[in-house]
């Protein structure tokens, strides 16, 4: 069966009613189960007194368990067991009968399962990034990696038991639906086992759940209730986008799939916030993630890692997308932190992409450096792999201001390159941070020449500020525009080998 008659299959499914036993559309041949948790499956259909259920493994080893799995009928059509925790690499057959009914899930595994979710640059495919040929045929030998497609759907009301409608079922990497796979996703989980392997460890299957869509804000992808502890307005729901509107997609792609045990989260949306409720991100993104982190069947501190926006229209003095960045790491510059715990991060405004139209532009085919980078930086968060680099990329360790000097000096966490191939890559404000990004003609970011930036040592450098002298308000910021730079890898500032990570942006007022 072809993937488009697959959904279609499913969809109408969804709409004839549940007259039938069947399982969650989640559930499927060769999917991923968490390992080492207690997981819930659960379909529809009143069982009959008859009904069983049993869970048919083999180990690495060889050896081969079964036993017996209490099914538990539900309100409204609903069954649900509960399958007891089993570590990584399991190869399971589970079996439900009842009522002269057999449904089977064949080839089950278990392993990490991540949710993938976002807008378009998360929706971006592995048929549309860079060298996207060769990178889908050497996907192929990744057969311990297996992921999904939820398909676009918006739902107005929200059910705890509604169903989902898949765009591409559970498949291995050798399948042609790799093609329509999310990239970042998929990507991401190529390079965790990549670096388990480089560290001798054994490579623990991965589960990618990918349920995105593109050019939407992240209001669609929270609850009521969480869009009200961020104070995020009511607004009248245009029926023609539903896939705008308030929760319409935590309703319809997000909380249908929350009784399912995951690892954690990645995330890559904010675009559609640039001009829309840009300065309520700081808390609706925080927000979010504690909602999904409380909503799903999982740990309460589940690791979070998001993509940082990247590179669109290189001329722009527009602060939306900046000030977005800013707000991704809740006004830090940086994660972990006080606020996001248990969260990681990748920057990726190196990665300008010229080409006209899709992808391009907004959308970046360079999509691999950004897994890398997201990966190198989950081993570290998700996976407790320690590391004699910064995983985060190098951040400011202290910032001191000589005012007899006019000259800031800034001391990083880890050793850096400084580059200024094409800018200085350092901004300055006549004003606060916040009149700044206002962009009013009175407070704007200047660039500091390049001649204003010198090398102390390989930790150290100093901004010389002396044209400000005499301001009463004075601020200083990294890489503060929507596209910084326009060579490929040719940020100013990066941290050492081997994954040479980039300084993620930041800003600072210095004196008021």
């Amino acid at each position: 069966m072809s993937p488009l008659w697959a959904v279609l299959f499913v969809g109408l499914l969804h709409f004839d009613g549940y007259d039938c036993l069947r399982f969650h559309s989640y559930f499927g041949d060769g999917m991923v189960l968490q390992r080492d948790s207690a997981v819930e499956v659960w379909g529809y259909d009143d069982l009959t007194n008859d009904v069983q259920a049993s869970l048919a493994c083999v180990g690495k080893d060889g050896r081969k368990s079964y036993e017996l799995v209490d099914v538990e009928s539900m309100d409204g059509g609903l069954w649900s067991m509960t399958l007891p925790s089993r570590p990584s690499g399991l190869r399971c057959d589970i079996e439900v009968s009842g009522g002269g009914e057999v449904i089977t899930l064949s080839t089950v595994v278990y392993g990490d399962v991540w949710l993938c979710s976002g807008q378009s640059n998360m929706e971006q495919n592995m048929g549309n990034i860079m060298n996207s040929t060769e990178e889908i045929e050497m996907s192929a030998k990744y057969y311990q990696i297996r992921y999904m497609v939820v398909a676009n759907t918006a739902s107005a009301d929200v059910d705890d038991d509604m169903d989902i409608t898949v765009q591409v079922p559970w498949s291995e990497p050798s399948s042609p639906n790799l093609r329509s796979m999310s990239a970042v996703c998929f990507l991401f989980a190529r390079n965790i086992q990549n670096m388990m392997q480089s560290e001798g460890d054994e490579m623990v299957p991965m589960g990618m759940v990918d349920s995105d869509w593109g050019g939407t804000p992240v209001e669609a992808w929270m609850s009521q209730d969480a869009l009200d502890a961020c104070g995020v307005p009511q607004t009248e729901c245009n029926e023609e986008y539903p896939q705008n509107c308030n929760s319409r997609l935590w309703n319809a792609m997000i909380n249908p799939l929350k009784k399912n045990s995951v690892k954690g989260f990645l995330w890559y949306q904010g675009e559609a916030n640039g001009g829309y409720n840009r300065d309520l991100y700081n808390c609706t993104f925080p927000t979010m993630i504690d909602l999904w982190r409380r909503e799903f069947s999982t740990w309460s501190q589940a690791p979070f890692g998001f993509v940082q926006l990247a590179s669109w229209r290189p001329d722009t003095l527009d602060a939306g997308f900046p000030v977005i960045r800013w707000h991704q790491t809740a006004d830090r510059g940086y994660v972990p932190n006080d606020i996001m715990d248990n969260v990681f991060m990748a920057s990726p405004l190196d990665t300008y992409d010229p080409k006209e139209g899709y992808p391009g532009g907004i959308h970046p085919r360079y999509k691999q450096i950004v897994a890398e980078r997201l990966a190198v930086a989950g081993m570290n968060v998700a996976y407790h792999y320690s590391t004699p680099y910064a995983p985060f990329g190098p951040i400011p360790f202290t910032t001191e201001f000589e005012k007899e000097m006019m000259e800031m000096v800034i001391t990083y966490d880890v050793p850096i390159t400084y580059t200024n191939t094409e800018i200085s890559g350092f901004y300055a404000c006549k004003g606060t941070e916040e009149d700044c990004d206002a962009g009013n003609s009175v407070a704007t970011w200047i660039e500091i020449e390049k001649e204003g930036v010198k090398v102390l040592d390989d930790q150290t450098l100093t901004i010389n500020l002396e044209s400000f002298r005499g301001e009463p308000v004075l601020s200083l910021a990294y890489i503060w525009r929507e596209t910084p730079v326009q060579e490929y890898l040719g940020l100013p500032i990066y941290g050492g080998a081997p994954f040479n990570l980039p300084s993620p942006p930041w800003k600072k007022t210095i004196y008021q």
